[in-house]
């Protein structure tokens, strides 16, 4: 094991997710590329979570990483992808109920081919948040000026924002109307 990732993580070229993002695409309905892109992040979300808990408590002196400050593991969780080659992750507090990432120079943001979205980052950060926080958290990506924006929250607060925003609000139109 090294500083950044357990002995099971390999380095690959980055244009390996523009590859599975077009094989994924193929001749299928977007929605349902997005869906199976979401699937493997989920699903390799155990090794992204390992791996990042490995480096925290390294960086920590072995300290539980879910023990740390909020703003200290968000900042090894940032220092983590980055480390990777993915980009840097902004955390935020929208709201009492809707957390949000920021994913800046994020490496899935700039493949091509498939459908438009960090779906990968979604499904391992759907993984890794409901390992941190408890089953029942969601993670949804919305529109952001310059970078991904993903959201996490429980099912039922990210669904009222999602009917908000489909309806045309703003995000701070639909977080208002949360109360």
């Amino acid at each position: 094991m090294n500083a950044i990732a357990p002995a099971n993580f390999v380095q690959v070229p980055a244009g390996l997710i523009s590859s599975v993002r077009r094989a994924l695409a193929g001749d299928r309905d977007p929605l349902e590329a997005v869906t199976l892109l979401r699937q493997v992040g989920y699903d390799v979300g155990a090794a992204v979570s390992a791996g990042l808990g490995d480096h925290l408590t390294l960086a920590h002196g072995g300290a539980d990483p879910l023990t740390l400050e909020p703003e200290v593991f968000w900042a090894g969780v940032s220092d983590y992808f980055e480390r990777l080659g993915w980009g840097s992750v902004e955390h935020s507090r929208l709201h009492p109920g809707v957390g949000a990432l920021d994913l800046v120079g994020w490496l899935e943001e700039g493949s091509d081919g498939g459908p438009a979205g960090c779906h990968l980052s979604t499904g391992f950060f759907t993984d890794m948040l409901a390992r941190v926080a408890g089953d029942g958290v969601v993670v949804m990506e919305v529109p952001a000026a310059g970078r991904s924006r993903l959201l996490f929250g429980s099912g039922e607060t990210l669904g009222a924002v999602y009917e908000a925003l489909a309806s045309g609000a703003t995000l701070d139109g639909a977080l208002a109307r949360l109360g």
